[in-house]
């Protein structure tokens, strides 16, 4: 019997409580076959440091000025940090605008912002494509081709 994984994607949250944003991403990539588990900033920190998987993809989603305080006091600090191990993609979504700090995260090729109002069904199916994406590129040989011989 073969035996394949579902894929997992993260759900960052700012409070104790669910938003509702998770809960239409839930349903549609529920439907897509990807299961959505919420984790806290510190969880977050531990998952990159201990898991051998490299395609961890982390979404965050900020819509209230209550949520941007809380992600500017509790996850920006630490998101810096956490993005330089390159195992975590972080798409935040944000009725704000970027970050002043996206300049730097940026450069890292692993932090997306995604501005709201946003269709949950499109984008579940963005997340599902970059997740293949990112699958397929990290099951790559990492070297080029052989050179080989020209016959004339």
């Amino acid at each position: 019997m073969e035996y394949t994984a579902t894929p997992i994607i993260f759900f960052l949250t700012l409070e104790d409580s669910l938003p509702s944003p998770f809960y239409a991403l839930d349903r549609s990539l529920r439907d897509m076959g990807f299961i959505l588990v919420p984790v806290k900033i510190d969880q977050l920190q531990t998952l990159a440091s201990i898991t051998d998987q490299n395609n961890i993809v982390v979404l965050c989603s900020v819509v209230d000025f209550r949520e941007y305080k809380l992600f500017n006091e509790k996850v920006r600090g630490l998101l810096k940090y956490v993005l330089k191990s390159k195992r975590i993609n972080f798409m935040q979504l944000s009725s704000f605008s970027r970050l002043n700090d996206s300049r730097i995260y940026s450069f890292q090729k692993n932090y997306y912002f995604l501005k709201y109002p946003l269709n949950a069904r499109t984008l579940c199916h963005q997340i599902a494509r970059f997740y293949d994406l990112k699958s397929d590129e990290s099951s790559r040989w990492p070297g080029g081709k052989r050179a080989g011989l020209i016959s004339a």
